[in-house]
């Protein structure tokens, strides 16, 4: 069985397991096949029929058709060495139009079902546990395979070069199979590592991505790096060969995968102009991210909170949605979070990479339209830290490119606030972000502590920077502590102290624990959604009212 740990963003690199089973996950395949049936929601995506997919100008995202048949093959039945290779035959595939879908966990289980029951795609479980099947039929559209051992460098040589010579990743174990239908064998990379890639190949990958990913990774995001043409390597990420690998890419290029040390990562990123998506257990990426869908946030139906006198104002924000892995595994799902029961019983603020609006378009729009929208409480996202990926602004290189394509991507998936994780809240760092109107705020964490800046509200450009007062965080505060400083802190609307921003984190802290302490909260301790939040401070607060 085993566990698949979703690294955290957060200081101290903290995980949390999210548990696998073959049975449950054909249990719950078979429970989400009769609730998408009897609750559908009406994604339409644009282009999911024509074959079309929309992309902004300048997009880094790679593209190719909207699938419309996809064969099923279900993680349980397949060992790693199998899925290394299904995997890579996706991405090839992929190049011309997916048509090939993994089946691991609810939220993958989920979102293939939206695919057939909302957008008409056919679903065919032939190949469900059958891999010589799956590469009989596909045999002649790849142009043969390339051997390398499972957990050492070169199985990311043969990822890589799987893209830009339509090959699949074979083992000793899967190469027999290969070798009876008559594949030929492309290359033996076995002992070469990302020197000889970068020596002989570099100028066959593109440009715009990379994939950093462990070995023993590898049975995760290599369809992506294949459909991307993308190089997928991992070496210390201050070590010459990364800086070799990072100058190959044009600037404003996503990284997708993790590493070893969060803060190094972003920060080396930032440097060489590259934003990160956390990454390294996502799946199916090269299928998820060739739709379209028009994304709206739902119109508020608004309680009627406060404006002013003696109340204090408190917005809760959960964390790490830049996490593209988590938004589509287990966050949909999971009791703790947007599968929470407790979750429409208070307003409440969720984070998501606007990236997703091309990577996962479909899986955003489902966010969207199943967002609670009451006046007891409602769903509002706002864009992940730190934009169109993890960056830190002081450090990038690029911020004026960087910025200018986060307000891009705000505006497709209707996001009007951005949360910025970073070192410095210098208005050299944040009004270049400030200067559009596709951005209304920015929520700024520090790093080393994302309410270090105690609740501070400065104004750039005519629009509010907000720092986080308390953290609703394991080791900082408890719902019951949080609720106590809460109810003590000044019940003024037209100061800033009368207003609180508190990070809540998801790695420690769910929708529960957000309702048990506002259970606690007196009467004059009023929560709003980040939008109303936003929108309170400005009518009161801003300089000139």
């Amino acid at each position: 069985m085993g566990t698949d740990p979703i690294y955290a963003k957060n200081p101290g690199d903290l995980k949390k397991a999210m548990m696998k089973s073959a049975k449950m996950a054909v249990l719950i395949f078979a429970l989400l096949t009769v609730g998408c049936h009897a609750n559908k929601n009406p994604l339409k995506a644009e282009g999911a029929h024509t074959g079309k997919v929309v992309r902004l100008p300048g997009s880094p995202y790679p593209v190719s058709q909207s699938p419309q048949r996809l064969f099923v093959v279900d993680d349980a039945q397949f060992s790693r060495a199998q899925i290394l290779a299904i995997e890579t035959l996706q991405g090839v595939v992929a190049q011309t139009r997916p048509e090939i879908y993994r089946v691991r966990g609810p939220g993958y289980a989920r979102w293939l079902q939206n695919f057939q029951d909302d957008l008409g795609v056919r679903i065919d479980e032939t190949y469900r546990s059958d891999f010589e099947g799956l590469f009989s039929h596909f045999k002649n559209r790849i142009s043969g395979y390339f051997l390398c051992n499972p957990n050492d460098a070169s199985v990311n040589v043969a990822i890589s070069l799987c893209g830009v010579r339509q090959g699949v990743a074979a083992t000793p174990e899967t190469r027999p199979v290969l070798d009876r239908l008559g594949i030929p064998l492309l290359g033996d990379v076995r002992g070469e590592g990302i020197n000889n890639l970068i020596q002989g190949y570099s100028a066959e990958f593109s440009r715009k991505g990379v994939c950093y990913q462990r070995e023993s990774m590898a049975f995760n995001l290599a369809d992506f790096a294949v459909f991307g043409r993308f190089i997928s390597f991992f070496a210390p990420i201050s070590g010459a060969i990364t800086k070799e690998v990072f100058d190959l890419l044009e600037p404003n290029s996503p990284l997708l995968g993790w590493g070893d040390d969060e803060f190094q990562l972003v920060q080396q990123s930032s440097r060489h102009a590259l934003f990160v998506h956390p990454a390294d257990w996502a799946i199916n990426l090269s299928t998820l991210s060739n739709f379209s869908a028009e994304l709206h946030q739902q119109t508020p139906v608004l309680p009627q909170e406060n404006t002013a006198g003696d109340f204090h104002t408190v917005c809760f924000v959960m964390t790490d949605g830049d996490n593209i892995q988590w938004l589509l595994n287990d966050f949909s799902t999971d009791v703790r979070w947007y599968g929470s029961p407790d979750r429409g019983k208070i307003p409440l603020g969720w984070t998501i990479s606007p990236a997703m609006s091309e990577l996962a378009p479909t899986v955003m729009k489902f966010f969207y339209e199943t967002a609670a929208n009451s006046k007891r409480g409602r769903d509002y996202f706002i864009a992940a830290p730190s934009g169109l990926g993890y960056v830190y602004p002081d450090r990038y290189s690029d911020l004026a490119g960087f910025s200018q394509l986060t307000a891009r991507f705000m505006k497709k998936s209707d996001l009007h606030i951005l949360n910025i994780i970073g070192n410095d809240r210098s208005t050299a760092f944040l009004k270049p972000f400030l200067q559009y109107p596709e951005v209304d705020a920015i929520f700024y964490y520090d790093y080393s502590n994302y309410s270090g800046g105690n609740g501070r509200i400065d104004w750039i450009a005519g629009k509010p920077v907000i720092s986080g007062r308390y953290n609703l965080w394991k080791g900082f505060e408890t719902p019951a502590s949080l609720s106590a400083k809460l109810n003590a802190l000044p019940k003024n609307s037209h100061s800033p102290d009368g207003y609180s921003l508190i990070p809540v984190h998801v790695w420690s802290n769910g929708v529960a624990e957000v309702l048990a302490c506002v259970k606690q909260l007196g009467t004059n301790v009023q929560v709003v959604a980040p939008d109303r939040f936003v929108q309170l401070i400005v009518q009161n607060l801003k300089p000139g009212k």
